[in-house]
C-alpha cells in the first residue's frame, strides 16, 4: 500500500504525540509515587507558606489612643534586641524585607512601622513629624519595649528626631541614614539630583496640582510598567546605585514592592508627607543633645553629604560618616552590618 506525504506526515505527527503522551504519563506516575512517599499534601505546602508568612511578619498591627490603627512589619529576630527602622518618603514597612537576613544573623528584632495613610496605618489629617514620636511610644508600650534603637532611611530622618524629641529614655542609640533635612536653610538642595529638587519645589508651592499629578504619575509607573523602572535605575542612577541595580536587580524589585505598598490607599499620605518635608518641621536642631550618628554617600545625588554637614553643624552631639563610593541606595545595602551593630551596641549617653 502506497501512502501519499500528506499521510506519512499525519502518521508521523500521531506517532510523536503517543510517544509523548506515554512520556508524560510515566513522568506524572513517578512523581504522583514520589509526592505520596514524601507525604506532602495541599495541606502541608500551605502550612509552609503560612509559616514563612508569620516569620516574617509583615501584617502586624496595634490601636492607637486616639482611635488610628498603626501597621507594622517585623523582621529578624523575634527574641533579639529591639530595633525600630523608619522607611523613607513614599516607601513602606514592606520596604525592609532586605534587612532581615543581616538582623536574623545580629539577633536583632528588627521593628518597621508604616507612616500616617502608608501601608496599613490609618491616615492622619493634619499631622506634624513631631506627632510621630508618640505613635512610636505608644507602639513600644504595646510590644513591652524597656530598651530599644531607632534609625532612618531618607524621609525616615524627622521621624528618628521626633522620636528623640518626645521620649529619649528608652533609646539606646540613634542614627540617620542618607537622611533628609529642613527645607528652610540656604542651600538645602545643592548637589542635588534634578529631579528630586523638583518635587521639593512643587512640594513648597501653594498650589500642590503639579506635585499631586508627578506622584501619581509615579504610582502609575510603578503599577503599569515596573521594569521600565529597573531600567531607569540601571542607567541613569549614580554610579554606586547604578552597579547595586545591576547587579542585584532583586534590591529594585523589592524597592518597587515596597513603594507601591506605600499607595495602598491612595496618594494623600505621600503628598502630604512630601508637604511636611518643606515646611517648618517645628524642631530645633541645637537643642537635641542625644549623640545621634549620621551616615552619608559621597557619591549621593538624593540626600546629598551637603546634608550631613548640616546635621552635623547643628546637632551637638552628631558623629557624621561619609562613606566613599557609596549613593542612596548603595550605602544602606553595602553598610547594613556596620550600620545595626553601632546600633545595638550599648551606648555612652551623655
Amino acid at each position: 500500500m502506497r501512502f501519499s506525504k500528506k499521510t506519512k506526515k499525519q502518521n508521523l505527527k500521531f506517532m510523536v504525540g503517543k510517544t509523548l503522551l506515554l512520556f508524560i504519563s510515566v513522568f506524572l506516575v513517578i512523581w504522583i509515587n514520589n509526592w505520596n512517599e514524601s507525604n506532602i499534601t495541599h495541606d502541608s505546602i500551605d502550612s509552609v507558606i503560612i509559616n514563612k508568612l508569620d516569620a516574617m511578619q509583615t501584617d502586624k498591627t496595634i490601636n492607637l489612643s486616639d482611635g488610628r490603627i498603626l501597621g507594622y512589619a517585623e523582621y529578624g529576630d523575634s527574641l533579639g534586641f529591639p530595633i525600630l527602622y523608619f522607611h523613607g518618603g513614599q516607601e513602606s514597612r514592606l520596604s525592609s524585607i532586605f534587612m532581615d537576613s543581616t538582623a536574623k544573623k545580629l539577633n536583632i528584632r528588627l521593628i518597621s512601622p508604616d507612616r500616617p495613610g502608608v501601608g496599613i496605618s490609618t491616615y492622619q489629617a493634619n499631622r506634624q513629624f513631631l506627632d510621630w514620636g508618640n505613635d512610636i511610644v505608644e507602639l513600644a508600650d504595646s510590644l513591652g519595649l524597656r530598651k530599644y534603637s531607632v534609625f532612618g532611611l531618607s524621609g525616615g530622618a524627622p521621624h528618628v528626631l521626633a522620636c528623640i524629641m518626645s521620649d529619649s529614655s528608652r533609646i539606646e542609640n540613634a542614627s540617620i541614614i542618607s537622611g533628609a533635612t529642613p527645607y528652610e536653610y540656604k542651600g538645602s538642595l545643592k548637589g542635588m539630583w534634578f529631579p528630586v529638587k523638583l518635587i521639593h519645589w512643587f512640594a513648597s508651592w501653594k498650589n500642590d496640582k503639579q506635585l499631586r499629578k508627578l506622584i501619581q504619575d509615579d504610582f502609575d509607573a510603578l503599577v503599569d510598567k515596573p521594569e521600565k523602572r529597573i531600567k531607569q535605575f540601571q542607567k541613569y542612577l549614580p554610579k554606586p546605585d547604578k552597579k547595586l541595580m545591576i547587579n542585584h536587580p532583586e534590591y529594585g524589585w523589592d524597592f518597587i514592592e515596597g513603594s507601591k505598598e506605600s499607595y495602598k490607599q491612595g496618594i494623600e499620605a505621600v503628598v502630604q508627607e512630601w508637604k511636611l518635608y518643606v515646611s517648618d518641621w517645628q524642631m530645633n536642631l541645637n537643642n537635641i543633645q542625644f549623640p545621634i550618628n549620621l551616615w552619608y554617600g559621597a557619591e549621593d545625588k538624593m540626600a546629598p553629604i551637603s546634608r550631613g554637614n548640616y546635621y552635623n553643624t547643628q546637632l551637638p552631639n552628631s558623629k557624621l560618616n561619609v562613606i566613599e563610593n557609596e549613593g542612596h541606595f548603595s550605602l544602606i545595602r553595602n553598610h547594613l552590618e556596620e550600620i545595626l551593630v553601632e546600633l545595638k551596641t550599648t551606648s555612652k549617653k551623655m
